[in-house]
């Protein structure tokens, strides 16, 4: 199968192309407020670099959240958009997800980080298995206090992490270490984790898809 993969849960925006899971060809631009110019032209260009046609895609996948409201709006929309018109299906795959996929060579527990506002932050637990990547926590969100590990072997920290956020988590925690840079794009692995889904029979609603907003998890973190 060939997945499409699309990211714009951040300053970045992104395509990628998964073929049963492997890359053909991935786009970024990493421009402030411009998803709406840029996310297309992404696509366009993922898709001629893959040396296949728009028509040849077997499903969509995109980045869900959480994230920039905007950005996913337009991330979500556009899949959908593009899910209608080929009548293919469509994958939400949650951003912590995503970014956790960048621990796939770690031996340590990791903890996939975004930020939100009002200096929260979402994040979630994962470790790897000899399925691949599994979330061994609800997703969360609150303050950088709030992360709770028990793990005396170490921690491998990926996601969105800034170095202010790199030097308060190395002090509360021991034996840290980071993800160097998101590489390959979001873009891509979104569409792995869409390859993954498509083969488990696990499509989306198109009509009932949404993005993953702050709002969620509000509600989640009060109950």
């Amino acid at each position: 199968m060939i997945i499409l993969g699309i990211e714009t849960s951040s300053d970045i925006c992104g395509a990628g192309i998964a073929k049963d899971e492997a890359l053909l060809s991935e786009i970024h631009i990493s421009a402030a407020n411009a998803h709406s110019e840029n996310l297309f032209k992404c696509i366009e260009k993922a898709v001629g670099d893959a040396e296949i046609g728009i028509n040849d895609l077997s499903g969509i996948a995109v980045s869900c959240g959480p994230g920039s409201f905007t950005g996913l709006r337009i991330g979500v929309s556009a899949a959908k958009g593009i899910a209608y018109a080929l009548d293919i299906p469509i994958y939400m795959i949650p951003t912590l997800d995503i970014t956790a996929q960048y621990g796939a060579e770690s031996e340590f527990i990791i903890c996939s980080i975004i930020p939100s506002i009002r200096g929260e932050y979402f994040f979630a637990l994962y470790k790897n298995n000899n399925n691949g990547i599994e979330r061994v926590s609800e997703y969360r969100l609150g303050k950088l206090s709030d992360i709770k590990i028990n793990e005396s072997n170490g921690i491998f920290f990926t996601g969105l992490i800034d170095d202010n956020t790199k030097g308060e988590l190395s002090q509360r925690f021991n034996n840290t270490h980071f993800v160097k840079e998101l590489s390959p794009t979001m873009g891509y692995f979104a569409a792995k984790l869409g390859c993954r889904r498509f083969t488990r029979g696990e499509a989306d609603s198109i009509e009932n898809s949404e993005p993953m907003y702050l709002r969620d998890f509000d509600i989640r973190k009060r109950h």
